[in-house]
């Protein structure tokens, strides 16, 4: 029985004491040291081994090599891949980049890693869900393509299975609600019906942070990939719910997904002055968000580009090339735009996320197929509002007490989509950071006047970056960005 073991330079408190666990497991340990390992390792050992472990640990000094640059997306699929962090939040979540999110995650309340290992370990040694096999060699990788997929499919459906009969549902609510919602879970799931997914206050945003346009919709995708896991979506409603653009986000977001579905996730209203769910005709109209094709695909867009694993810095330099092909391909006779488009395709299918559902990739492929054929279409994309300076680079902030996404009642997708850049402080991260620093005030204009904040320095999170092409996108900390947040106190 074999078990691969994944470290950084800078071991983990537990790794000897794991090491000797492991052996009077009864298993056979190989150590692989992030210095001297490669991707093509990670690889062969998940695929080979009954289990895979990987010390994730994000040290303080971010100029020691990690385990981040070996990771693939195997990382969040398959389920003997047991992945811990020393490190740990407030609330007690290990600290993990937002989007490693292992099938096997560690609770908050499973403090002991030791213990948690062993626990998972049992239970792989006693079961075999599925095929384990050898890679020869890089240079043969292609030839175990479906063998390769088969695991990643029958790993999938093991999750499922795993989640048996109970109803799974997430709960939307504002964070300062979070005692009270924490408390609602742990009375409901004792009746043993559902299984409740409650996001740690802060885990993705907090109330007062600011955040550029691009890293609000990167939160927003990620907050769409744990929507993507239940079969219903609650909101804990009272009257500051609707106040909120993330709240609404998690609505949006369910209409979204449910518009390439055809089993619904449900969205049902708990009213927490009654302590009662309300009934069909009592919901607050803003549950209810109807999505044109138009919105859905706006959406799409939004999302497609600011998701870690398929946009980055690095690629706005793509884009700024892009836009000087434009002439050029003006220029071109059509039969040489049609050939250089064949000659792109594969890249462009490279480019579609294969999180997103199977008809949406082939939609985008379609339209990117499009675009590239005509330069006006190509010129109306590398325009659009996610390359632009302001949606990388300003910071974006609610000064409303009630989001502009909220029109009568109701929530309007168009508005919804523009707040971020109509939210625009004309700030940059920098000038948030010498504020902070600085003890300076600064000045934002709401419909109710000028108001003046102080800037306090927030959370720290972190984003894995995998290797592109052989080349981490990252040169400071390899496979680890650092997002420092901030957040905006009226003074």
């Amino acid at each position: 029985m074999n078990v691969s073991f994944f470290t950084g330079e800078q071991h983990s408190e537990s790794f000897n004491r794991i090491i000797r666990l492991l052996k009077e497991m009864g298993f056979s340990v190989r150590v692989y040291e992030s210095k001297e390992s490669s991707q093509f390792d990670f690889m062969q050992a998940l695929y080979r081994d009954m289990a895979t472990i990987v010390d994730a640990t994000i040290p303080n000094n971010l100029s020691l090599s990690t385990v981040y640059p070996l990771l693939t997306a195997h990382i969040n699929i398959l389920d003997h891949i047991l992945v811990f962090s020393d490190g740990s939040y407030e609330d007690g979540t290990q600290i993990l980049p937002l989007n490693i999110t292992p099938q096997r995650n560690r609770k908050r309340e499973e403090r002991d890693v030791l213990e948690w290992l062993k626990k998972q370990l049992e239970d792989l040694k006693n079961h075999e869900y599925y095929d384990r096999f050898e890679i020869e060699s890089i240079e043969t990788l292609a030839s175990y393509k479906e063998r390769m997929e088969r695991v990643i499919v029958d790993s999938l459906a093991l999750h499922e299975r795993k989640k048996g009969d109970k109803t799974r549902v997430m709960i939307s609510y504002r964070n300062s609600c979070s005692q009270e919602v924490e408390q609602f879970r742990k009375e409901v799931e004792a009746q043993g019906e559902v299984e409740i997914k409650v996001l740690p206050p802060g885990s993705l945003c907090g109330d007062y942070e600011a955040h550029t346009p691009m890293r609000r919709w990167m939160l927003v995708g990620l907050l769409d990939d744990h929507i993507r896991e239940v079969d219903e979506v609650w909101v804990y409603y009272n009257d500051i719910y609707a106040n909120s653009w993330w709240t609404l986000a998690e609505l949006v977001m369910t209409a979204n997904i449910n518009n390439d579905r055809k089993k619904k996730i449900k969205i049902k209203v708990y009213d927490a002055k009654a302590k009662r769910f309300l009934n069909e005709d009592e919901l607050p109209p803003f549950v209810k968000v109807m999505l044109t094709s138009d919105q859905h695909r706006r959406l799409a867009r939004l999302l497609s580009n600011t998701r870690p694993d398929t946009m980055g810095p690095e690629n706005i330099e793509n884009i700024n090339q892009l836009k000087q092909i434009v002439p050029i391909m003006r220029s071109m006779p059509k039969f040489m735009r049609n050939r250089l488009v064949k000659q792109m395709r594969p890249l462009l299918e490279q480019g579609v996320p294969t999180s997103i559902p199977k008809e949406q990739q082939e939609e985008m492929i379609r339209d990117l197929v499009k675009m590239y054929s005509d330069p006006d279409e190509l010129e109306r994309y590398v325009n659009d509002e996610v390359f632009q300076d302001v949606f990388w680079k300003n910071i974006s902030y609610q000064t409303e007490e009630r989001t502009p996404a909220l029109v009568n009642g109701v929530v309007n997708p168009n508005v919804f989509m523009d707040v971020p850049m109509s939210e625009n402080t004309g700030l940059s991260e920098e000038e948030l950071k010498n504020a902070a620093n600085n003890g300076t005030l600064i000045t934002l204009t709401s419909s109710k006047g000028t108001k003046s904040y102080r800037v306090e320095k927030g959370i720290t999170r972190y984003l894995w970056l995998a290797t592109r092409m052989g080349q981490p996108t990252i040169k400071d900390a390899p496979g680890i960005e650092v997002i420092q947040t901030y957040n905006l106190i009226q003074d």
